[in-house]
This record gives structure tokens, sequence and C-alpha cells, in this order.
């Protein structure tokens, strides 16, 4: 298989694979979260519906309280019936109050069934209804009477019970009430005067939530205190206990008759009552159906990119490879003398094409460098060897004739100078020597070219104590002190006249400073530029044939292009060569 192939059904692979992890993760994780969505605004409108119910009863409180502040009604709980005119006055009252309850109650909300007073100061009652009345009804059976009578005027909300203040009609749609009671006392005596009843039909708290609609995926059961159902979706089950006794405010998720649903609890204002709602988990899920469908059309649509793009990147990524594969190839049955044939580029074979050509660069190397190192020491060599045999020449008639002017000692002194002389310089094998064999060539140097002036050059030697073990190339200075003699002091016109030459060898920051001053006649910068750009005849008189230019070259060729000459000079006073090479001790292996 192709590299382009291969590289292409990885990156397929590498896309391919988070793609389809991240799509499940993000469908699990959107699913849920919509489904949460869900619950929360069926829960929310669940407690819209309880807080209507509540905004209701705390309706019906206000409607109580403007009857226990009517002083009419007041009045007729305080009288006390005796005597012929008892009856009469009895029933007067009882018009009245009933007219009472009328325009203050029963009027004022039609969604109340029944309101009733129940005197304690007569044994007929007072009432306003929507039904047929039970004459015989006498409220203090009711189980929860007691309570009323206990709260002290306080309103008490009494959950789901028979109705028994009316005669059940055939529909039934009567038989269970809600009602708020309240006992009526004496402002002057705190005495009990009586209770008020307002009894609303469970049928008709279905109007406070005329938007609902029944759905057989879905129930909601408004529940009182002891967990009654006060109103269902399933009128049989109204009056009776809930099924779920226990539960709380929020959502939370269980089975009923098989059916795993989504059951949202809302808490009531008034202690104890709750509405419940039931959602079937497959209604809920059907309006997230479509999630599952765009996930999958979005992870191919994905994949599909995926594909695109991997064979995109496959394709330029191998082009230049590809290339570089023929061309190995090609260069390699050039070599060999094999036909070559153009494949697609395979790992297998790049590398091993790469291998071989590296091989071939590492041989070329090394033997480059080999010719490179044979042929700067040899050039080095040649440089530093060239003695001129006319300055032998020259200098063994200078001893001749000083011979035949002064005594045997100068003789001897001048003998030994060029013995030492000649032997540091037959020694071809060296090429770094240290800094103070290089000093005392340079006094012999001198002590020979004194012959000819007569002992009037003057060398001043300065090499500071930490210098003479540091190792320097071989004939180093000589050059450069040559220079001031042979050119420096060639235009003197009195021959006695005293020339100084002085060499100051200091270390500074890691590197080694020669600095050679003369007071000769002095250079301009085209001829400093050209002493140290271009090699010049070397005179008759030189000791060796390395000039400026050649010191220049071989102390880049050893140590850089970092070190180096530079000249300063002003024509007339002096001139000042500056060398600097890298501070190094000597050792005897440098030479190797």
């Amino acid at each position: 298989m192709s590299l382009k192939k291969k590289l292409m059904l990885t990156m397929i692979g590498i896309a391919v694979l988070p793609i389809v992890l991240l799509g499940s993760f993000c469908y699990g994780y959107f699913k849920q979260v919509l489904l949460t969505d869900i619950q929360q605004s069926e829960l929310q409108h669940n407690s819209q519906t309880i807080y209507v119910m509540d905004s209701f009863f705390q309706s019906l409180e206000k409607i109580s309280d403007s009857l226990l502040m009517n002083p009419q009604l007041t009045e007729a709980l305080e009288r006390a019936y005796s005597g012929p005119t008892a009856r009469v006055l009895n029933y007067r009252d009882k018009q009245n109050i009933e007219d009472v309850l009328y325009r203050n109650g029963y009027y004022l909300d039609n969604r109340i069934a029944t309101i009733a007073v129940f005197p304690e100061n007569s044994d007929m009652f007072y009432y306003c209804t929507k039904h047929t009345i039970n004459p015989n009804y006498d409220v203090k059976e009711e189980s929860w009477y007691e309570e009323v009578v206990e709260n002290e005027g306080a309103l008490t909300l009494i959950g789901v019970h028979e109705n028994l203040l009316v005669q059940p009609d055939s529909t039934g749609e009567n038989r269970y009430c809600v009602t708020l009671g309240r006992s009526l006392h004496s402002p002057r005596s705190s005495r009990l005067l009586g209770v008020v009843l307002i009894n609303v039909g469970v049928q008709d708290l279905r109007k406070l939530w005329p938007q609902r609609q029944e759905d057989p995926q879905e129930r909601f059961y408004l529940l009182d205190s002891h967990s009654r159902v006060v109103y269902s979706d399933i009128e049989e089950e109204i009056g009776g206990m809930f099924f779920m006794p226990e539960l709380g405010g929020g959502v939370t998720t269980a089975r009923v008759d098989g059916a795993l649903c989504d059951i949202m609890v809302s808490e009531s204002s008034n202690p104890g009552w709750k509405g419940v709602k039931l959602i079937m988990r497959s209604k809920l899920n059907r309006e997230i159906a479509a999630m599952p469908y765009i996930s999958i059309l979005l992870g191919l649509l994905l994949i599909c990119l995926a594909v695109v793009m991997a064979h995109f990147l496959s394709k330029v990524i191998t082009r230049p490879l590809q290339e570089l594969y023929t061309k190995l190839c090609s260069f390699e049955a050039q070599k060999s003398g094999a036909d070559f044939r153009e494949n697609q580029v395979g790992i297998k074979g790049l590398s091993n094409s790469y291998n071989s050509m590296i091989e071939e660069i590492n041989n070329l190397t090394v033997r480059n460098y080999e010719t490179q190192t044979r042929l700067r020491k040899t050039e080095l060599l040649a440089l530093q060897f060239q003695i001129n045999p006319h300055f032998v020449y020259n200098t063994i008639s200078s001893i001749k004739w000083m011979a035949e002017m002064q005594g045997s000692k100068r003789m001897v002194t001048a003998l030994e100078s060029l013995i030492k002389l000649l032997q540091f310089s037959s020694k071809n094998d060296r090429d770094m020597v240290p800094i103070r064999d290089e000093v005392l060539f340079i006094k012999d140097y001198l002590n020979l070219i004194n012959l000819k002036y007569f002992d009037k050059i003057q060398a001043d030697i300065k090499m500071g104590p930490d210098t003479e073990d540091c190792a320097t190339l071989r004939f180093l200075l000589q050059p450069i002190v040559e220079n001031s003699i042979c050119h420096g002091f060639s235009e003197f016109k009195q021959p006695y006249q005293d020339a100084a030459i002085s060499v100051d060898i200091r270390r500074d920051s890691g590197r080694i400073v020669y600095e050679v001053t003369d007071n000769g006649k002095g250079m301009t910068q085209e001829q400093i530029q050209r002493a140290l750009e271009s090699e010049h005849p070397a005179s008759s008189l030189s000791f060796n044939k390395i000039g400026l230019y050649n010191v220049q070259k071989r102390i880049q060729y050893t140590f850089g292009s970092q070190y180096g000459v530079r000249i300063d000079s002003k024509p007339g006073e002096y001139t000042r060569v500056l060398v600097e090479i890298p501070a190094r001790a000597y050792k005897e292996g440098d030479n190797e």
C-alpha cells in the first residue's frame, strides 16, 4: 500500500473516531439537557396551576373577611331570640343574612357552591347555594368542626370530603367539595357566635384551569394536606388516597402502571397541599425525537468532510515526498546503471533511499574534511618555512664584517643568536609554540638585526606572567617586527639615529593581545589595507616570506575569523600593530 493511501486512511481513522465518540457523548448530553428543560417547563406550568388555585382560595378568604366585618351579620348572631315574636324575628334575620351572603359572597364568585352560616343562638342556619340544601345537616357532626372552632377566627382550609350540606343529585357532581371554614366571635366578649362555611365543589375547580386538555399520556392531581385526591382527571380517584403519598417537591421518575413516568410536584402556599403532574416518558421522548436524526446527519456530514480533507491533505503532504523519492530513485538508478521506473512513494523505499543518500553524504564529508585538513596543514607549513637564503648570506656577511671590526666576544654572541634562530626555524613539525619561545626567538632575531644597525634599534619586550605558558603560532611576531625594521625605519637619513620598537604581550578577557609599536615613518590607510588584504613579494633582506597578509590568514585558518591583525598608524610618527588570538595553555599535543 502506498504512503498516500496509508496516510489518508490514518487521518480518516483519527478524524472519524473522535467524531463518533464526541457525537455519541453530545447526543446523550443534549438529549438529557432537552429532557431536563422540558421537565422544568412542565414543572413551571404545574406551579402556575397551583398558583392559580392559591389565588382563588385567597380571594375566598377576602370574601370571608367581608362577612366577618358585616355589622348586620354580627348583630343577628348576637341577638337573643325569646318571647312570642322570637320565631318571626329569627326568620326576618335569616332573610336579611341570606341577602348579605348573596350580595357579599355568592354573587362575587360563581365558582362558590354554597355559603352557610351556622349560628349558636338559633337552631336554623343561613345559606346561599346553587344546589338543594339538606335541612337536617348538622355541622357539629363533621370531624373537622372542632378544628375550625379551635382556630379562633383564622381561616381553615378543609380538604376534600363529602358535601353533606346539600342533597345529592342524579349526576353525582356535587358529591365532593372543599370547605373554607371560619369561626365568628363576639368583638366584645370573644364568645363564639357561629361558624361560616364556604363550600367549593371539586368539579367547579376545573374552571380554574380552562386551558387544560385531557391527554391519555398525562394526568393531573390536586392533593390536600392528608394526600387525598381533591381533583383528578379520573373522577373515580377523587376523594381517595393518592397512591404515592410521600412525594416531595420537584421532578422525580417512577413507573406507574408499568409505564415510566416523569412526576412533577409543585408545593402550594397552603400547608400540605400540592399539585402532581404525571407525564409518560414516551410523550417527552416524542418532543425530542428529531434529536437522534439530527445527530446522525451531522455526524455523516462531518465524516464526509473528514474524508475529503484527508484525501486533500494526504495529496499535499505526499507530493513533495513523491518528488524526493523519484529523484532519489533516479539518482540510485544512474549510479548503478539500472533502468529507472517511477513508483508510488512508500515508507520503506523512501527510508532506504534516504539512508543511502545520508551514507553517501557522510562519506563525501569525511573525505572532504580529510582533504581540507591536509591542504591547510600543507599551506601553513609552506607559509611558515620559506626561509630566504639571501638573508642567511647577508647575516653571515655582517658577522664576518663585525668580526673584523670588533673583538671575538660580539662574534660569539652573534653566532649563538644565529644558531638559536636556525634551530627554532628548523622545527618543521611544530605549528604551535609557547609564547616564551616566540619571545626568545624575537630577541635572537633582533640581536642579529642590530649587527646591521650598530645596536641602534632599541627593543622593549614586555610579557605578562600569565601569558608565557600560553600557546601561539610560530613566526607570529617576527613578520611584524621585520615590517617595522624594513619599512618603518627605511627612510631614516642618519644611520645612527635611534629606532625604537616596543612589544607588549598581555592577556585580556580570554584573549592574548600582542601590541607591537615602532616610531618609524608610519603607514597610510591605503597601505594598511593593501598590507592586510593582499600578498606582496618578499624582499631579499627578509628572514622568510611570511608577511602581514600571511600572518592574518594563518590566524584565521587556525583560530577563526573573529581573531586577526589590526593596524593603527600615523604617518611620520608611529605604527601600532595589534594581534589577537585565543588564550590557550600550551600542550605538546597541540602540534599533532
